[in-house]
Order: C-alpha cells, then sequence, then structure tokens
C-alpha cells in the first residue's frame, strides 16, 4: 500500500540570526578559494552578517549544481530565492534560505541538513509550480518542499543513488530513490505526486546494483505506457535489463525471460516479480553483451537488447554474439532489429538475420577491427575498420568508406559476392551505423 506523505509533514523551525563572522571555507576551498559573482558575494556577505560566526561553506560534489549558494524559484512565486549551505561547529550542514528585498538578501529560513557531505543538490518538477529540492547526502537522500518560507521535509530514506525523470509520461518528473540489501540487490521505491499531495511507492527488488548501472532510460513501450529501464552488470562481464513501470501507484519490475517458440505469456516469481515472454526461438535475459536499450528504429519506441544463442549467459565470456533489439507490446517482445554490437567501439551495426546461423564475430587487433567470419571455417568475409581522423587514411583505399563521427571515420571490406545470399549492397553500409557514445 502506498505511503501518503503531507507535503506539511516534519517541518524545520526557521530562526533568524544577526551578528557578524569570520568567513571561512572548507577544505576544497582552503586549496582553492572560491571565486564568487557579484550577486554570489552579495550572498555571502548577508550571511556573514547573519551568523555572527565563524561558518564553512558546502559544496555539492555533483548533480545540477556544484556551488554553495543555489539560486531557484522554490515556491512557485515568479522569484528566485537563494539557498545557501554551510556547517558552524560540528559535521552537520545546515540550510539557509533567502529572498531579495530592496535592501539586499535577507534570511527567511535555517535549517540543519544531514551528517556529513553534499553529495548532489537537484530539483523536481512534480506538478505544476511546484518544486521539490532533492539533496543526496553521503548515505541518505532528503527531499524538501519549501512554501511560505517554511522548509518542510516531504520524505527521507538510506540511499546509494536516486535519479529524477518522468518514468509514467504524466509531464511530471519522479524521484527514483535507490538503496541496498542484505542480499546485494538494490531496493527501489518511487516519491511521486498524487493529488496535490506527495507519495512514496512500496519498495520493490530489482537485480541491478546502483554502482553498476551503465545507462537508465525513460522510454515508451509499445502499447503506449511509459517504462523506466535499467541495464546494469549484475554479475561480471553479465548484463541485463529490467523495465520499472509506476502503475496506480505501484512500482512494477519486468524483464525479459526465457521462453521459446512464440509461447508468450506471465509468470510471478516469489518476490512478486513479473516476467515477459519472448517471440520466437530463445532469447535469453542475461547477455554477455554491454548494449544498453535504445530506439534503434526511430519510431518512438524503446527497445531492449537481447543476445541470439542457444545457452545461458551465466559467467563473463570473451565469445561475440549477434544481438536482436526487441519491442515489449506489455503481453510479448518481438526482434526489431538484428546486427551486431561493439560497445568498446562505440557503436551497432545492422546485418541481416540471416548472418546469425552462418557467421560469428570476432575482434581483430583491436576493438577498431571488427570481424565476421565464417563458421566452421574461420575465413573473414567482413571487416569494419575504425580509423582515427589524424591517421593515414591511405591503407584503406581498397575498402568503402561508410561513415563517421567526430574523431573517427568508418571503412568496410566485403569479400561476400554479389551473388550470395548474404550480400549487403555497400551503398547501405552508413545507414547500418549506430553510434552509441
Amino acid at each position: 500500500m502506498k505511503k501518503i506523505l503531507s507535503v506539511l509533514a516534519a517541518m524545520f523551525f526557521c530562526l533568524a540570526f544577526s551578528g557578524c563572522t569570520v568567513f571561512e571555507t572548507d577544505t576544497e576551498a582552503l586549496m582553492k578559494p572560491p571565486v564568487f559573482t557579484e550577486e554570489q558575494e552579495k550572498l555571502n556577505s548577508a550571511l556573514a552578517n547573519i551568523l555572527g560566526e565563524s561558518y564553512v561553506l558546502k559544496y555539492p560534489e555533483n548533480g545540477e549544481t556544484n556551488s554553495a549558494f543555489v539560486f531557484r524559484d522554490l515556491d512557485g512565486d515568479g522569484t528566485e530565492e537563494a539557498m545557501a549551505f554551510y556547517s558552524l561547529f560540528d559535521d552537520n550542514t545546515r540550510i539557509n534560505i533567502l529572498k531579495k528585498e530592496e535592501d539586499g538578501w535577507i534570511s527567511v529560513c535555517e535549517a540543519p541538513g544531514f551528517y556529513g557531505e553534499i553529495k548532489s543538490v537537484d530539483f523536481a518538477e512534480t506538478e505544476k509550480n511546484q518544486c521539490l529540492i532533492v539533496i543526496k547526502w553521503e548515505q541518505e537522500i532528503g527531499i524538501y518542499s519549501y512554501s511560505e518560507e517554511r522548509l518542510g521535509t516531504i520524505h527521507k530514506a538510506p540511499c546509494e543513488g536516486a535519479d529524477i525523470a518522468d518514468i509514467d509520461g504524466n509531464g511530471f518528473s519522479e524521484i527514483v530513490i535507490f538503496s541496498g540489501s542484505a542480499t546485494g540487490r538494490s531496493i527501489v521505491s518511487i516519491v511521486y505526486s498524487v493529488e496535490n499531495t506527495v507519495a512514496v511507492t512500496e519498495d520493490i527488488s530489482v537485480h541491478a546494483v546502483y554502482d553498476r548501472i551503465f545507462a537508465k532510460t525513460t522510454g515508451k513501450i509499445e502499447d503506449g505506457r511509459t517504462m523506466y529501464f535499467l541495464d546494469s552488470e549484475i554479475y561480471d562481464g553479465v548484463y541485463l535489463t529490467e523495465m520499472i513501470a509506476l502503475e496506480e501507484g505501484t512500482a512494477k519490475r519486468y524483464f525479459i525471460a526465457d521462453f521459446v517458440e512464440s509461447e508468450p505469456e506471465e509468470r510471478v516469481d516469489n518476490e512478486g516479480l513479473v516476467s515477459v515472454g519472448a517471440y520466437g526461438k530463445r532469447r535469453i535475459f542475461l547477455r554477455n553483451t554491454k548494449a544498453f536499450c535504445l530506439d534503434t528504429n526511430h519510431d518512438g519506441i524503446t527497445e531492449m537488447p537481447v543476445e541470439y544463442r542457444e545457452d545461458y549467459a551465466h559467467e563473463a565470456s570473451e565469445e561475440k554474439f549477434f544481438l536482436q533489439y526487441m519491442q515489449f507490446d506489455g503481453e510479448e517482445s518481438k526482434p526489431v532489429w538484428n546486427g551486431a554490437a561493439n560497445p568498446e567501439g562505440g557503436y551497432l551495426f545492422e546485418v541481416p538475420e540471416s548472418w546469425n546461423e552462418k557467421f560469428e564475430i570476432k575482434f581483430g587487433s583491436s576493438a577498431d577491427e571488427f570481424l565476421f567470419a565464417e563458421k566452421g571455417t574461420g575465413e573473414t568475409v567482413f571487416v569494419i575498420f575504425a580509423v582515427s581522423k589524424n591517421d593515414y587514411q591511405d591503407k584503406y583505399e581498397d575498402c568503402v568508406f561508410a561513415a563517421e563521427n567526430e574523431t573517427k571515420n568508418y571503412y568496410i571490406k566485403s569479400y561476400l559476392e554479389p551473388e550470395s545470399d548474404f550480400y549487403i549492397e555497400p551503398e547501405t553500409f552508413g545507414e547500418r551505423f549506430i553510434f552509441i557514445g
């Protein structure tokens, strides 16, 4: 059952201070004194007049801002407030909210934060004119709302990582919180807005550990629903795609499971996790390829990568497998793209599905030389070369120039004859590339 959290719950008391101060900075700032803008200098002077004692400015490590002073319209009145982060005589980070008057900045609210340093400060627009303040501390997350010159605590929780995204497609942001568990798997909860208040879902378990998630994507599936896709390395060299949906206040997890020959079905395991049947030849939801979800055919539907293989990906493997990207329509999944992934080289290359049975994929001397060889004989039939634009290109004169990005040119040498059943027309080489960063 969802837990509704009142926006006004757990309100901080707002205190006013006066006096003068001796200004200090934290360790990083002592090593490299901060350079303030004119407005930040005014804020710093206002703090010095308010606190009356030594204080240390605190700088978020990442997030939307890495400044000790953050400007934002926090209450939706059309005027920016300023947030200042600092500590006094202990390790607690404090938050001071100031507003600008004709005579300068004045403090309207001061409150303690959490023990330790600030990892990030971000903001989530959860409803029209409603802005939640999302602060990641060392081991916890704090979500706050500011109104009527008061800072209210919406939600506090242990946290290894968080993400702000519109995961249900309603035009506003949700906050996805990842925390650890005794089993080593991550626990996920979602903070979202409903009926002019804020709620948090019950926890769900996912295989992904936050530090090993390498891609987070929000996109639609074929039935029009919006999903939050996680691609992670769950064991060394073994990867998994999971989908999280927010449906009627409940978080649900989906993934592609192992089904054979057009037998789509839905199974629920003892943790209530929903798996989605695959379509056609066996698809294994674990894979050895570090590929991530994307829209391969630009139709607005996000697809999931699945290896074309007969066995299971139990451990890391040097073997390369053909990849298929699958669309999920809410009941079953089906392939819409077939090809080879070269994550080290930063691209996908589309080939006909008939290649899956006939050829195998290998690296040459490096990831810059991607080979397709005939199964059984090992004879090379197709090679993709990635060449730095700073290198000589003469040695590739007998190849077809296929594509380029900012740093490299891509050439292809094909040994397939036009009469071959597996022949690819050279004029289509370029459009078969998908660059993946």
